[in-house]
């Protein structure tokens, strides 16, 4: 579970920090730098597996206009700290991670990027701060895991250092990193969604890519795998869909080639009907429980709880058909933390009972602000009107 994350340079944060709770809302005025939030988070998770420049492009799609125009410091600065499961114990990470951007060569739109500080470090289960890897972009080191728990001398190995990449990217998954993998299959976790409709009815398929995209892409090859999988989450998951589509009793697929995968609802009289027929806010609906019900399942199968954001949620939908799914999310944070954007008073209206997970931003110059509002102060607003009006009436902070 995520503790803190602070984010340093990145478009327009500077020195941001961030304290979610187990199911988590950023509101704010346009450009007061929500989605930039979520994509420094969704950047950092990919690069776990991806090198910087790869990572940079399919978070944000671009590597120019990165770093906050208004300095003139060029290092982007990362840090989350999360409790982790591990052998039955709770695990503390630290992890801090420095990049530099570096001038422009022919081509003006990119830029190349250099990790010039990143370092894990361990707090529990025997490792009491003690950094599990060190790279300082000229010399890197990892520790042997199995080694330190031994009390063997010189338990560090050293390690060459990657080139536009972190030492993370390219960690190998062997026993000696066991807690060091852990953190990182975490980062891989981090998922962050903005549906795009016509994304989520096409019948392309990502063969490269397992699971459903950012934008929705793949929706089809996810469902079809998930019915030959997990056919009782799949029942599940129409069950809830169903109450925004009357006619949905099945779903059926069609897979002319490897590159497609088709799919139509069927209704009780066996009548199908083509994904066409399927409205923009009934696909991002059917999404989102996707979505919800497939995280809490992966947790309920022993994987660590991951980290989910979704952008506007309500788009194209009536919010009333929000509430009960929000309401499925375990607000622990044990079966995943969720982090919400929205522009929609009904949609913060679902906040009243969940004070602790709304996170204010306030653009400005040079550099955006985030604030927690007090829960107590909030309960006691609340009895003179709605969270949603509160935040209209900017009474809020």
């Amino acid at each position: 579970m995520l503790k803190r994350f602070r984010v340093s340079n990145f478009k327009n944060h500077l020195n941001t920090e961030f304290r979610p709770a187990g199911v988590n809302l950023l509101i704010g005025p346009n450009n007061a730098g929500k989605t930039n939030l979520c994509l420094a988070m969704r950047f950092l998770g990919l690069t776990s597996t991806r090198p910087l420049e790869i990572a940079l492009v399919e978070a944000v799609g671009e590597t120019w206009n990165i770093v906050n125009a208004y300095v003139s410091d060029k290092t982007i600065e990362m840090e989350a700290e999360c409790s982790l499961p591990h052998q039955g114990e709770q695990l503390l990470f630290s992890y801090d991670l420095q990049i530099a951007v570096q001038p422009g060569g022919p081509q003006i739109a990119r830029q190349p990027f250099k990790v010039v500080k990143e370092t894990l470090t361990l707090q529990g289960g025997g490792f009491d701060g003690i950094p599990l890897l060190v790279n300082d972009g000229e010399k890197a080191k990892l520790l042997n895991e199995e080694h330190w728990v031994r009390k063997e001398q010189n338990p560090y190995i050293e390690a060459p250092v990657p080139t536009g990449a972190t030492l993370l990217c390219v960690l190998y998954d062997l026993p000696t990193y066991q807690r060091a993998n852990l953190f990182k299959r975490y980062l891989q976790s981090w998922a962050y969604f903005d549906f795009n409709p016509k994304s989520l009815g096409s019948s392309i398929v990502k063969r490269e890519q397992y699971g459903l995209l950012h934008d929705g892409t793949n929706f089809g090859r996810a469902l079809f795998i998930l019915h030959n999988m997990n056919p009782s989450l799949e029942r599940s998951i129409i069950k809830v869909i169903r109450d925004l589509e009357p006619k949905l009793e099945h779903i059926i697929y069609i897979s002319p080639d490897p590159e497609h995968i088709y799919f139509y609802i069927e209704d009780q009289e066996r009548k199908r009907f083509s994904a066409e027929i399927i409205s923009d806010g009934t696909f991002r609906f059917m999404a989102m429980t996707f979505v919800i019900f497939s995280t809490a399942s992966a947790v309920e199968d022993g994987l660590t709880p991951p980290l989910v954001m979704i952008e506007e949620p309500e788009n194209g939908l009536y919010v009333g058909h929000l509430k009960p799914l929000v309401e499925r999310i375990d607000r622990s944070g044990q079966a995943g933390q969720f982090i919400f954007t929205t522009h929609s008073p009904y949609f913060i209206d679902l906040f009243d009972d969940n004070p602790e997970g709304l996170h204010l931003l306030k653009p400005g110059k040079p550099s955006c602000s985030l604030k927690k509002p007090d829960p107590e102060t909030i309960r006691n607003l609340l009895e003179k009107m709605p969270l949603g009006e509160l935040h209209f009436r900017e009474m809020l902070g």
